[in-house]
């Protein structure tokens, strides 16, 4: 039997999921949940120490003769200021206790509510960190939660031992509700340093992604491990424009994550292993195929050695370099690559040769293969980052973006930051809000002549238009949620910075002035690219539409329309009707 808080259960369970068996526990009522499930339960080793000062101290004692991590329990109100004594000397003696408090509703603080203080007020040397868990009202607050508790646990041995505090907040309506429930089902994630002694890491024939996000051009060193375990394993490496690999065993696939559907992904792509290594891959279409998918369960190759669980199924940190990690996981080269040929085959049959409207995936369909080799790109973030990421460029052009807090500011001032200490071209995508949040930058007295601007201007946010299509007949979008219709353009602000201005309101305007933009000169280049409004989500539809995988025939229905045409494939429903 236990509390209905599912708060407490998922912290109850990962007592026992990470071994936590000796606990501490100091009598009170708003902590009688945990108090209940621990005594009833023979997994935990329970003491009664009623002085809360004392509790802190018996438990430093008990980790110093058994070497395991300890937990206590205390109740709310002046309970947890009574830990700080212990806390501190814990904090200064590298002791791994996990100090369980337990307060009122967040809405109570403050509010001359009976007992409730601040409990997360401790002091910067008392607990290396504090962590508070909500009650559990949804599916938000359920992984919230649980991965609070997962971080919290990790975090006591993390960088040196130390004492960490795990606050459950809990509802005083539901204190004395127990019921014959079962505790959830909680995994423990295991974090190893490159000096560990890793479990057993034998991958067989598993299906294995690597999802490589933002990362700086890769050292030799760093790509032949990759390729040594992609020839040795069942791999595939999912890359876009800004992982800045072009390994044998790498994918770009944004364009292919987008057209299947759950069901083909699953039953053809999906990994049994996703390792990922790098930062946000700002890929949308590959997080929603991967997030929370029971298929897998995801490593994380980080020096950081951060708890970031991007997908939802984090089973392993790898806190070390992601070389050091390829080179560390054996395996015997394999006849043949399976899982990599199936990712291949799919997204060779892609159609990006598609006659659609002028917008800015036009705009990458006619220019990514004139960009100069060895130049840099930088992409705002959202439609930009994405229509160009649908296109493989060349491998000696590096590719950037802000997409590490994701914000639509700055990717002009990156741009120009780059372009300092070179003389290789330097292009920037942009859409006209990201182009007006940083026009200023246009200014900076040491601009050079590399620089070269790509501004798409549809008048407003493409990606607001895209995202509230669906919604229009139930709300106004233009004036205030895309900003259309503001006024004029960027050719007076960018001749006066000496930028030389190109513009284009027709297919035929672009094509006239692209080999121009991708050339030499003697000043910067501004391109403007004057869109309709709506033009960005039609040409994005007829995009993903044409190359459409809904379901297994689906997907062969693609692949032999690739092969035979329409025509053909009219010629083969008559057929098999004939027979």
């Amino acid at each position: 039997m236990y509390t209905i808080q599912e708060n407490v259960r998922i912290v109850i369970s990962a007592l026992k999921a990470y071994n936590i068996r000796h606990i501490v526990v100091s009598p009170g009522g708003t902590n009688i949940p945990i108090s209940q499930a621990v005594q009833d339960d023979d997994f935990f080793h329970c003491y009664s120490v009623p002085d809360e000062r004392s509790a802190m101290y018996f438990a430093i004692g008990l980790y110093l003769q058994t070497g395991e991590i300890i937990a206590t329990s205390c109740t709310s109100a002046q309970a947890t200021r009574n830990y700080i004594p212990g806390l501190t000397e814990a904090f200064y003696k590298h002791t791994p206790i996990l100090a369980i408090t337990t307060a009122k509703l967040e809405r109570f603080q403050y509010q001359d509510y009976m007992q409730a203080p601040d409990q997360c007020s401790l002091p910067k040397d008392a607990v290396k960190r504090s962590f508070d868990l909500p009650p559990i009202k949804d599916v938000n607050t359920h992984v919230q939660c649980q991965h609070a508790v997962n971080e919290a646990i990790l975090e006591l041995t993390h960088h040196g031992n130390g004492p960490v505090q795990l606050n459950i907040r809990i509802d005083d309506a539901e204190n004395g509700k127990f019921e014959d429930i079962k505790l959830p089902d909680i995994k423990p994630i295991k974090r190893y340093a490159a000096w560990d002694k890793w479990d057993n890491l034998e991958l067989g024939n598993k299906k294995i992604l690597i999802v490589i996000g933002e990362h700086r051009p890769f050292t030799k060193e760093e790509q032949d491990a990759i390729e040594l375990f992609c020839e040795s394993h069942n791999a595939a490496v999912y890359a876009n424009n800004l992982s800045n690999y072009h390994g044998k065993f790498s994918i770009q696939a944004n364009l292919l994550a987008s057209c299947t559907t759950g069901s083909y992904f699953k039953a053809k792509l999906s990994p049994e292993i996703l390792i990922t290594i790098g930062g946000q891959t700002g890929d949308y279409s590959i997080f929603g195929k991967l997030y929370n998918n029971s298929n897998l369960e995801h490593w994380r190759v980080n020096e950081d050695g951060n708890v970031v669980n991007t997908y939802n199924r984090l089973t392993k940190i790898f806190e070390c370099p992601a070389e050091y990690f390829f080179k560390g996981v054996k395996g015997t080269p394999l006849a043949e690559h399976t899982y990599f040929q199936e990712w291949r085959t799919a997204n060779d049959l892609l159609k990006k040769n598609i006659e659609i409207p002028l917008s800015n995936l036009y705009v990458a369909q006619q220019l990514h293969h004139l960009l100069p080799k060895n130049s840099y790109v930088n992409f705002a973030i959202l439609n930009s980052l994405r229509c160009w990421g649908y296109f493989k460029l060349d491998p000696s052009i590096q590719c950037f973006s802000n997409v590490a807090a994701f914000g639509i500011d700055g990717c002009t001032s990156t741009l120009i930051g780059e372009s300092m200490n070179i003389n290789e071209l330097c292009f920037l995508v942009t859409g006209d809000l990201a182009f007006f949040y940083d026009m200023n930058s246009l200014g900076i007295r040491h601009i050079k002549n590399n620089i070269r601007i790509l501004l798409i201007n549809n008048h407003g946010g493409a990606e607001f238009k895209i995202m509230t299509s669906n919604w229009e007949e139930k709300i106004e979008t233009k004036r205030y949620i895309s900003a259309e219709g503001h006024n004029g353009n960027a050719k007076g602000w960018a001749e006066n910075c000496g930028f030389l201005y190109l513009s284009a309101n027709t297919k035929e305007e672009f094509q006239k002035n692209k080999e121009l933009f991708v050339d030499k000169s003697d000043k910067p280049i501004l391109f403007e690219i004057f869109t309709k409004s709506n033009d960005e989500k039609i040409a994005k539809d007829i995009f993903i539409s044409s190359n459409k995988i809904e379901n297994m025939n689906g997907g062969l229905k693609s692949i032999i329309r690739s092969i035979v045409g329409d025509k053909g494939v009219e010629l083969i429903k008559n057929i098999l009707k004939k027979n």
